[in-house]
């Protein structure tokens, strides 16, 4: 049985100085040099407490919204407050999986909230600081010897306009007819732009165009030719593409571009069906957010503790990437404003209508306002999607790429009807064949116990390296079992 876990925040109301953060909640910090006499304001540690423990400590985080998350959860013995770490020798060496200290590698406990970098204690923050700062110092003084006597540019024009780059528009029609047919790319709609051919054809920040390169993007995929530009234009689209077509950067980089340019904080909202998804976006999304000013994201997801995402949801983010079921939780404790939201993707929308999230879908979407642009992303488009799409957008541009409602082409699906007795025997008769057996394997079970024992009999039997994945492992857990 798991104790699920909270936090526990120590607050000195007679200073002013803000200072590193634990992994939950990120305070902001001020000074880059330890005194010994200074006491710490906002110093987190992470504690274990019972689930419906009353919260009743003085301290609490400054909220919007009738001050929903309050700075003092504590556990259940109401014990001593663990201080932050001062020392980096103070600190324990961080174990598998665990943060990892951006300065000596130890366990990165806290979070400095100036970079979002991990930190093990207060002594190394600040040699953290020290260095950003000494970065950030040569940089500007190359770039003062580069520019000579020019004066120095704005890092972002006020507003982004996306037009067609002037190789796409000498193109024939006739040849970009040939395009879309060679790589299966259907468009539907009116007045829809022409596809690019280059990721440089957008017009991105260069920051924005080095993140590309950097995360392994040389040539953008056929659903993202289409989708990026018919999406920078502010069109609705609904799309469709085999999995890992590319779908999740084809959605992700007008929404980028949409929150870069909006001062109004949250300004777009990437709904997904599962945590595991969720996390991979965010991931993917802070890859290419990189360098950019003013860009943050916060991860609202269940089986993850509630107040350190409240606390980042008032950080000033700009991209919200969430599971239905934990922002409605959210909206309905009046924690989050959505009036500022420009932009809206709905992911994975097939496997969102299969796992039941149509009304929480719409019910989030009623407090957005109505001249937002929606994205409905899907593996397939089955008549449910299209009944959606009908309620949520408007004059939209219909993109598919591959075969219409067909599975993944680049998967081979064989059936073999077993008797219910032999379903084992058979499983470990493909695992023993060499020829057939290609680790890694998939299986999937009806129930959580059909999982655990299938696995420690697998290993039993074929001898071969298996565990087991459901809704009872623990989100750690997870994500180790997922890294191996």
């Amino acid at each position: 049985m798991f104790v699920p876990r909270s936090l526990k925040i120590k607050r000195n109301a007679n200073d002013d100085i803000k200072s590193c953060v634990a992994k939950k909640i990120k305070p902001e910090a001020e000074d880059l040099h330890l005194d010994k006499g200074r006491d710490v304001d906002a110093l987190v540690s992470k504690e274990t407490t019972a689930p419906d423990r009353p919260r009743s400590e003085s301290g609490s985080f400054p909220s919007p919204a009738g001050q929903l998350a309050e700075a003092g959860l504590v556990g259940p013995e109401q014990g001593a407050e663990e201080p932050v770490k001062s020392f980096s020798k103070t600190q324990r060496w961080a174990e598998p999986g665990e943060p990892v200290c951006v300065v000596c590698g130890r366990y990165g406990e806290y979070i400095c909230d100036k970079t979002d970098e991990d930190v093990c204690s207060l002594e190394c923050k600040a040699k953290h600081l020290l260095q950003v700062k000494e970065k950030d110092e040569k940089l500007k003084l190359s770039s003062r010897q580069k520019a000579g006597s020019e004066p120095e540019p704005s890092p972002l024009d006020d507003v982004y306009v996306y037009k067609e780059h002037p190789f796409i528009l000498n193109l024939q029609e006739d040849q970009i007819e040939n395009l879309k047919q060679q790589l299966g790319i259907l468009v539907q709609g009116q007045e829809v732009t022409r596809p690019i051919i280059d990721f440089e054809h957008c017009g991105f920040p260069e920051a924005l165009n080095n993140n590309l390169k950097k995360s392994g993007y040389e040539v953008p995929t056929p659903i993202q030719m289409q989708m990026i530009p018919v999406g920078l234009l502010g069109r609705d689209i609904l799309a469709s593409a085999d999995t890992g077509s590319g779908k999740t950067a084809a959605f992700l980089l007008p929404v980028i571009i949409r929150a870069l340019f909006e001062r109004k904080t949250p300004s777009a909202l990437v709904l997904t069906p599962t945590r595991e998804l969720a996390i991979q976006i965010e991931r993917q999304a802070k890859e290419l957010m990189s360098g950019l000013p003013r860009m943050k994201t916060v991860l609202l997801v269940g089986g993850l503790p509630l107040p350190p995402q409240l606390y980042r949801l008032r950080q000033h983010v700009k991209v919200i990437i969430a599971t239905p079921g934990r922002l409605l939780d959210i909206i309905k404790q009046n924690s989050v404003a959505l009036g500022g939201i420009k932009i809206v993707v709905v992911d994975e929308a097939d496997t969102m209508l299969k796992m039941g999230f149509q009304q929480q879908v719409l019910d989030i979407l009623e407090n957005i306002p109505n001249d937002c642009q929606t994205i409905l992303v899907s593996a397939t488009i089955p008549a449910s999607i299209e009944q959606l799409a009908s309620q949520l957008l408007h004059n939209p541009v219909r993109v598919i790429a591959g075969e219409k409602n067909l599975p993944c082409a680049n998967v081979r699906q064989i059936i073999l009807w077993v008797e219910d007795p032999a379903k084992k025997k058979k499983l470990f008769e493909i695992l023993n064949d060499k020829k057939l057996f290609k680790p890694p394997v998939l299986v999937f079970v009806d129930c959580r116990l059909g999982a655990d024992l299938l696995s420690e009999a697998v290993q039993k039997v074929t001898g071969l390296k298996s565990t087991s994945i459901h809704s009872e492992k623990s989100q750690m857990e997870r994500k180790n079992i997922l890294k191996v």
